[in-house]
């Protein structure tokens, strides 16, 4: 069966590319084809979505079947059941997989590595949850949401091989809260540490770190990143860079003009730079997706995919953790000469009211701005659920080349008693504050 446009993946990426292609030209043919019976969206941690309904809705067709072959002289596709399908336009979405560590002991029975596989989560989940004593490796944002649902329950050490948790996407202030929330929980943080060891018989029973410390362990969970699933790009003789990602122009084209790559397994450039960088958020996925889509549908996307600017959140420790652009340390490792203020307010006006309760509930942000011109090029902050709406303005913001003058005389909305006053709008007062060191 011939189709217009067949996506393989039906992750974040393939789903905006699929949707958005439907959209565009409801008159084009579209097909899904992902390995999966159920389909998570990843980013940072996994949840499960329901995509068929949103498929079905837009007139995709969906197989669930493994893509094991791409014909590209006859623009086939060929899947593990033995089926076939010819496509006009091809989409790659085909992810990223959990990176593995050569431990020794790794193949023991209770130690398990973070996935977005569905059934793998479940057993995960399932597994952990009957745990008394649980080493997590890898203190990002993945190892970190594990922790924060097994604290209190089980004895729960996380080891990290840097200095502070969260540090690839927080400054370390941020890292602090959460790791300092967590310990008051009973998690053990062993920082700076790694894995030398993981020790049993047939089953782990304890894990040596680089520092000599043996610790008990009746379950140990690996989130030490990604790599990406292009082996059937490779197959396909498609171009890859020196990490395994699919090469792709700024409109998502392949080395093969009529097949696209989005998502994880897609070459990443960093926005500020225009360097490779690994960037694996579903945020930055669904713009490429509807960017190949925009395309695909001849609807040219202006400059196309201008780079990966990161932009994400993540629920930990009872709050949210968001960031968007670069962090302080970031910013400087690219040689940025950059100046950066922090801010806290509270979360409603009601706060400042007499009698107000929410004055207890604040949000802290932190911004960087470049010296000299003072342009904002990253913004990071912890609170309520607001701050995921101010991280969606931080990345318009950095995108439209704002500085701290344009952002202190910004005319906020600001609904009565609900939100706060623009008095004290956290990202005014960080740019309020580096106007002082201009």
């Amino acid at each position: 069966m011939k189709y217009d446009t067949i996506v393989v993946g039906g992750g974040a990426g393939g789903l905006a590319a699929a949707l958005t292609l439907k959209s565009l030209r409801p008159e084009f043919s579209g097909l899904l084809i992902r390995k999966g019976r159920s389909q998570t969206i990843s980013c940072s941690f996994p949840f499960v979505a329901n995509t068929d309904e949103m498929l079905k809705s837009a007139g995709i067709d969906l197989v669930v079947d493994e893509v094991v072959e791409i014909d590209r002289a006859k623009k086939l596709v060929k899947t593990a059941g033995g089926r076939e399908f010819e496509y006009g336009k091809l989409v790659l979405a085909t992810g990223a997989k959990p990176a593995k560590l050569n431990v020794p002991g790794i193949d023991l029975e209770g130690v398990y590595t973070a996935s977005t596989e569905f059934d793998e989560i479940m057993g995960v989940h399932e597994s952990l949850g009957k745990a008394k004593k649980v080493v997590i490796v890898g203190a990002g944002y993945i190892g970190m949401g594990f922790a924060d649902e097994l604290a209190g329950s089980r004895e729960v050490h996380v080891v990290e091989v840097l200095d502070e948790v969260l540090a690839l996407a927080f400054d370390r202030e941020f890292g602090e809260i959460a790791r300092r929330r967590l310990e008051e929980r009973g998690v053990k943080f062993h920082l700076k540490a790694s894995v030398k060891e993981i020790r049993g018989k047939g089953r782990v029973e304890e894990v040596v770190l680089s520092t000599g410390e043996v610790v008990p362990a009746d379950a140990v969970l690996f989130s030490v990143g990604v790599r990406p699933n292009s082996e059937l790009a490779a197959k396909a003789g498609l171009t890859l860079d020196e990490s395994g990602h699919v090469v792709v122009d700024a409109y998502m084209r392949t080395s093969d003009p009529d097949i696209y790559a989005v998502g994880d397994v897609a070459q990443k450039r960093d926005y500020f730079t225009g360097k490779p960088a690994r960037a694996y958020f579903s945020s930055i996925a669904i713009a490429e997706g509807r960017v190949a889509a925009m395309h695909i549908a001849g609807v040219t996307p202006g400059k196309g995919f201008e780079g990966a600017l990161p932009a994400y959140t993540a629920f930990l420790t009872g709050s949210f953790f968001a960031a968007a652009g670069l962090t302080e340390a970031q910013a400087k490792r690219l040689g940025l000469n950059v100046v950066s203020a922090t801010a806290e307010s509270v979360y409603s006006h009601s706060g400042f009211l007499e009698g107000g309760t929410r004055s207890l509930v604040k949000i802290l942000v932190k911004a960087v701005y470049t010296r000299g011109d003072l342009r904002l090029v990253g913004v990071q902050a912890v609170g309520p659920e607001p701050v995921n709406e101010l991280m969606s303005f931080a990345v318009a913001a950095i995108k439209q080349g704002l500085t701290a003058y344009d952002l202190a005389a910004y005319p906020f909305a600001s609904p009565p008693l609900w939100f706060r006053t623009p008095l004290t709008h956290p990202l005014q007062l960080t740019a309020l504050k580096v106007l002082t060191k201009a």
